[in-house]
């Protein structure tokens, strides 16, 4: 259907289709199986790099805390059923809202409290996510990349910006939002959530400090609310 559409409507008006198409999709499978994400505590990460080693941590983290976490990236999808995680072949990083939605469903029934969500500036701006409450939402950094979709640099930022708007909106979430303090955005990032906490190497409310690679990793010394404390990833 998609594809015919796009050989019989003129490119312009194909575009600002798209999103009207998706939202349309995403309204009616998020009410016709009763928004499977809702009890679900979503965590969506944003950015043009870095999301998927991003999402991983975040997930890592949740795990090793005893939580039950699923998660969603460009290279795999894990259910939260205790399998791991599995391929994702179409590398569509933010599924359509059927196959989202399907695979909401599943993680619900497995009994998932949380979702790590990798998001993208196209999903947002095509409203795939519609439906999906995000509770904290996570910035990594802004670069000039999809301008060929978005048109601008602008658009592409003002784009991946709604996610955050999205998180300040759920009442029922944390509505907090983690900001790279040292991309040029931040500032605005920060401006579209209620709670913001900044992270970097020089002025954030995160610091990272006395940073060292080492051939297994990365070791670093986390500073926050003046407690400090010492990190080691592998």
């Amino acid at each position: 259907m998609k594809k015919l559409a796009k050989r019989l409507v003129p490119v312009r008006l194909f575009k600002a289709l798209v999103p009207i198409w998706h939202l349309c999709n995403s309204v009616f499978y998020q009410f016709r199986y009763g928004f499977p994400a809702r009890g679900i505590e979503v965590i969506g990460v944003t950015g043009t790099d870095g999301k998927t080693s991003t999402s991983t941590l975040i997930t890592r983290m949740l795990r090793n805390s005893g939580k039950k976490v699923a998660m969603m990236t460009t290279i795999s999808v894990d259910y939260g059923d205790g399998n791991g995680p599995v391929d994702n072949p179409s590398r569509l990083t933010t599924f359509g809202a059927a196959k989202l939605v399907n695979a909401l469903k599943r993680m619900r029934q497995e009994g998932v409290k949380y979702l790590v969500l990798e998001v993208t500036s196209h999903a947002l701006h095509q409203h795939r996510v519609w439906g999906v409450p995000i509770s904290v939402a996570v910035m990594t950094n802004i670069g000039h990349e999809h301008l060929d979709y978005h048109g601008t640099f602008e658009n592409y930022r003002d784009a991946k910006r709604l996610l955050f708007k999205h998180a300040n909106k759920n009442s029922h979430g944390k509505r907090i939002g983690i900001v790279n303090a040292e991309d040029p955005s931040a500032e605005l990032f920060a401006g579209d959530i209620a709670n913001p906490v900044t992270y970097g190497m020089k002025q954030a409310d995160l610091k990272a400090e006395k940073v060292k690679l080492t051939p297994a990793g990365s070791r670093y010394v986390a500073k926050i609310d003046g407690e400090e404390y010492r990190i080691d990833c592998h």
